[in-house]
């Protein structure tokens, strides 16, 4: 009887698994539409879902641990300095699979900036990611230097100021934007979508 108990049980954990990831999967594919907080709230419950059923399948040997990057719902968001400036602090959302882009590429990304909480920037708002040729100086130096070392996939949240934000000059205010002082620290999340056209021969317009 306790034999049958447990099967059930680690049958059901597959089953609840598994239908779990598809859910996961197809949240990743709406995300665009999603707000910040919706994608908290899901991830929060992916966590408290998967530290219950992942031990159960690990002590049956019915799942392997994880050898590469973790997946969104264990990413480590420790922050730490960038080792390509030490200018720059980092955490990881998320670890993604795909390319590095090199100096010249076309690279689509989503990122929001924010000063102080205060949201001046947002792509991850738009139907379509920012397309640019990154490593050529089109947009702030702290997230440009970062884009090159990142891969399709990765998420990250950056804090950076001085002359790898707005320098300075500083960002005047504009309706419903707030004013960034001279040298100010200013905060990014980025993700990296795609590399479009890449080993294809795509003429893109873009900055």
């Amino acid at each position: 009887m306790r034999i049958a108990s447990v099967s059930v049980l680690v049958l059901s954990s597959i089953i609840s698994v598994n239908a779990f990831r598809l859910g996961l999967n197809r949240m990743r594919k709406t995300s665009i539409s999603m707000n910040d907080d919706s994608l908290s709230s899901r991830s929060n419950v992916a966590k408290k879902f998967f530290s219950k059923a992942v031990p159960i399948l690990l002590s049956f040997g019915l799942m392997m641990p994880p050898s590469g990057p973790m997946p969104a719902a264990y990413a480590d968001e420790t922050v730490t300095t960038a080792p390509w400036d030490s200018g720059i602090k980092y955490s990881i959302i998320k670890s993604g699979t795909g390319d590095k882009p090199k100096v010249g590429d076309i690279v689509a990304i989503r990122f929001k900036g924010s000063y102080k909480g205060n949201v001046f920037d947002d792509t991850f708002a738009t139907f379509e990611p920012y397309l640019y040729r990154c490593g050529v100086g089109s947009i702030v130096k702290g997230l440009d230097d970062s884009v090159l070392q990142m891969k399709v996939g990765d998420r990250w949240k950056l804090t950076f100021g001085g002359d790898l934000a707005f320098g300075k000059k500083g960002k005047p205010s504009a309706p419903g934007k707030p004013r960034i002082p001279p040298n100010a620290e200013i905060d990014y999340e980025v993700e990296f979508v795609e590399l479009p056209g890449k080993g294809e021969d795509t003429i893109l317009d873009v900055e």
